[in-house]
């Protein structure tokens, strides 16, 4: 590429504090623009010049690497170094780096652009699923999220790319998520049935999912070293955002896990799976769980919406946002925010308390002006 291919400026803005930066830039064609920001004039020249040179001599390694390697090529390196250290992604990731492989795996990463996003996020929504229905688009996002990430691992540890092409390209809307939650009524009928089905482990793990405001995988992989009776505490070290949580019992809970510990001693999982290398996965009362949905006619219940069933009852009872984040370990407010409705009269009846507290005079209908 001769340098005259090349479009060269420097735009000169000044700062609150008054004082001045330089936006050095070289746009090229069919290549994506090099830009730095510079505290001086004669920086912001060299600089340009520097990159120029590096141009002609084919000296950007990033450049160079961006067509030499193709997407194939950064999925394996994404699954051998970034997938390795976190196997239970695999599952949840290994179909979607199957469809970019199929449909996008022979372009160079030089190719990846937004426009090409695009049309791939075109094609995502317009194809059937397996179960003969068109993707939804927060599904579409789950699958561009896991490529972004090793494009993001691409630009800033591996220097195979620029910068990456996913930031670009704008996200679908996302459904406001569940809100269904089960009554005290519904709740108490469903842990009776739960009670007297077959299915052992199903009472417990609804019992705890309810009660506790606990995922799925948090009770399949809860063990009995997990259980402390002394000082009733229940930790969970398997959690969603990998942080470690540490809980209280409340007495049904102790006096349930107390029979159900002294029962299960030869066992390392408090719910044990038939199937030992099958343990987190939800098939363990996933049938069971359906059929008791079935027998009592509950209709938009899933077994999340056992946890949406705690937090919201803990939001009626008063419990404040942060209660809320610290019981369900959730990182941030707004994952909290959903349930903040649900206390709305233990809040009335805080403020009723302040404001007779306070002695603020009411108004008086027959007072004159």
């Amino acid at each position: 590429m001769a340098s005259s291919d090349n479009i060269r400026c420097i735009r000169k803005y000044q700062k609150k504090d008054g004082s001045y930066s330089y936006h050095a830039e070289v746009r090229r064609k069919r290549a994506k623009p090099l830009r730095k920001t510079c505290k001086t004039l004669t920086e912001a020249k060299n600089w340009i010049k520097t990159t120029e040179s590096a141009i002609l001599e084919g000296r950007l390694p990033q450049e160079t690497k961006a067509r030499k390697y193709t997407v194939n090529d950064l999925i394996e390196q994404y699954e051998t170094i970034y997938l390795s250290r976190f196997p239970k992604r695999v599952r949840s990731q290994v179909h979607h780096l199957a469809w970019w492989r199929e449909h996008y795996g022979h372009k160079l990463l030089s190719d990846v652009t937004p426009s090409l996003l695009a049309q791939a996020k075109h094609a995502l929504l317009s194809e059937n699923t397996i179960r003969k229905t068109l993707r939804s688009g927060p599904t579409v996002n789950r699958y561009f999220a896991t490529l972004s990430k090793a494009f993001s691992l691409a630009s800033s540890e591996w220097e195979w790319i620029a910068e990456n092409p996913f930031r670009k390209v704008s996200k679908l809307p996302e459904h406001k998520g569940r809100t269904r939650f089960l009554s005290k009524e519904e709740l108490q009928l469903l842990l009776q049935t739960c009670k007297e089905h077959k299915n052992r482990n199903l009472y417990g793990m609804v019992l705890m999912a309810a009660s506790l405001g606990l995922r799925y995988g948090e009770v399949a992989a809860l063990k009995h070293k997990n259980l402390d009776f002394e000082h009733r505490l229940i930790t969970l070290e398997v959690t969603k955002n990998h942080d470690v949580r540490v809980l209280p019992m409340p007495e049904q809970i102790y006096n349930f896990l107390k029979g159900w510990n002294a029962s299960n001693q030869d066992e390392d999982y408090v719910f044990p799976s038939k199937n030992p290398t099958r343990q987190p996965t939800y098939t363990m009362i996933r049938k069971a769980f359906q059929s008791v949905l079935k027998q009592l006619d509950l209709k938009d219940i899933v077994f999340h919406s056992l946890r949406h069933t705690a937090a919201s009852h803990l939001a009626m009872s008063g419990a404040t946002q942060g209660e809320l984040m610290e019981v369900l370990g959730h990182r941030s407010p707004i994952m909290t925010k959903r349930y903040s409705h649900f206390n709305k009269a233990h809040l009335a009846k805080l403020l009723q308390k302040t404001n007779n507290n306070l002695n603020i005079p009411g108004n008086n209908e027959n007072s004159t002006s």
